[in-house]
């Protein structure tokens, strides 16, 4: 029997290999393919290629820093996911989610009613799901989020994502629906499925009981210039106990996080401006009180991760996974991707990547493991 949804890497710069070997191990007829892609590949020609292979299919592409399979952990190639008729799947191409994601909302309903996706329903999370997926290197994340849940007249669609990469360029990211790529914009695709679905968040972070309040914040900007009434680098550094100029090389190991009902969310400094202001890598609001979190051990944190991804079906079909840069730069710099990708081997028909930021519901993330899970409970 087929399943309902199979996964494939691919290595060979070739794009006629790479055409070639999805062809032969995805599905014939998909509703849905996802690809996700080093930018070691012309990614405009790739999308452009994928799209002509499967007319008939939702096709999305998304730049990666580094990518993830079913062998784990990988760099340099692309990844791809079918889904076979159990899904229903419309793709929108959402323009310039920096300044003007407004001006897709109504292809975004367009889409949404296309598979029979109601906006108007009392209990959303029962209607299906949505996967978003940014450019990077915009800050666009957040309004993005914003605009989708915006057209449900009841909180709580199940959105899951993670922002488009350049394998840690820093230069330009790119999406792509059915063929057409943009650097500015952002992916979504509505999703239903006769299938269960479950979406698990991973840290490596535990709070230290560190507290701080953020009391001067230009959110939009992702700049914080005070905590607790002091200026920002020196409050956080003073809490950590280390001078003002170690603190960047801290920020891997101890960002900050908010507890809500058990869950941890994390949000990561990017860098100290000249005024001793931190910028972050997702938005800060004022007066949100967070801690500053320590690390868990990642091998034994991703082992509990999947045995209760496991333990919460019956068969599971495949899973999509987005992993945050910072957690992957940490991976290689204390050498765990062998132990972390023999954890991996065990979850069937895995793809994804490792992203420039998380999205979940309506929050951006970082420094986060997010799985969705397919499958029969």
């Amino acid at each position: 029997m087929v399943k309902a949804i199979l996964s494939s890497y691919c290595h060979t710069s070739n794009l006629d290999s790479v055409a070639s070997q999805f062809k032969n191990e995805l599905h014939d007829q998909p509703t849905l393919v996802l690809f996700f892609a080093s930018t070691a590949y012309d990614f405009a020609s790739l999308s452009h290629q994928l799209h002509e292979m499967f007319p008939k299919s939702e096709v999305i592409g998304v730049t990666t820093v580094g990518e993830i399979s079913s062998a784990g952990f990988q760099s340099g190639g692309v990844v791809a996911m079918s889904f076979n008729q159990q899904f229903q799947a419309k793709g929108v191409l959402v323009e310039d989610i920096e300044r003007f994601p407004i001006y897709s909302r109504k292809h975004l309903i367009e889409a949404a009613k296309n598979i029979g996706i109601s906006l108007y329903s009392a209990h959303p999370e029962k209607e299906g799901l949505g996967l978003i997926f940014p450019n990077g290197l915009v800050a666009g994340e957040e309004k993005m989020l914003s605009i989708v849940n915006s057209l449900f007249e009841h909180e709580g669609f199940p959105i899951f994502g993670g922002t488009a990469g350049d394998d840690a360029k820093f230069t330009e990211t790119f999406v792509s629906v059915n063929g057409i790529v943009s650097s500015k914009g952002g992916a979504f695709v509505f999703i239903k499925t006769s299938l269960d679905f479950v979406i698990h968040k991973e840290n490596i972070f535990r709070p230290t009981g560190k507290t701080m309040e953020m009391t001067r914040v230009h959110t939009e900007e992702r700049i914080v210039y005070e905590m607790n009434n002091k200026r920002a680098a020196s409050e956080y550094a003073r809490l950590l106990g280390i001078s003002e100029q170690q603190l960047p090389s801290y920020f891997m190991k101890n960002p900050l996080g908010r507890t809500v009902n058990g869950q941890v969310y994390i949000a990561s400094p990017f860098q100290v401006l000249k005024d001793g202001a931190i910028q972050f890598y997702c938005q800060i609001f004022q007066h949100q009180k967070v801690e500053i979190l320590e690390p868990k051990n990642p091998v034994s944190t991703l082992q509990e991760s999947i045995a209760q991804l496991t333990a919460s079906f019956h068969t599971i079909e495949g899973v999509l996974a987005i992993n945050c840069i910072l957690r992957k730069l940490q991976f290689e710099q204390e050498q765990l991707i062998p132990a972390l990708n023999q954890q991996l081997a065990a979850l069937p028909s895995l793809a994804g990547f490792s992203s420039y930021g998380e999205q979940l519901n309506k929050t951006q993330l970082n420094q986060t493991l997010v799985m969705l899970s397919f499958g029969k409970k």
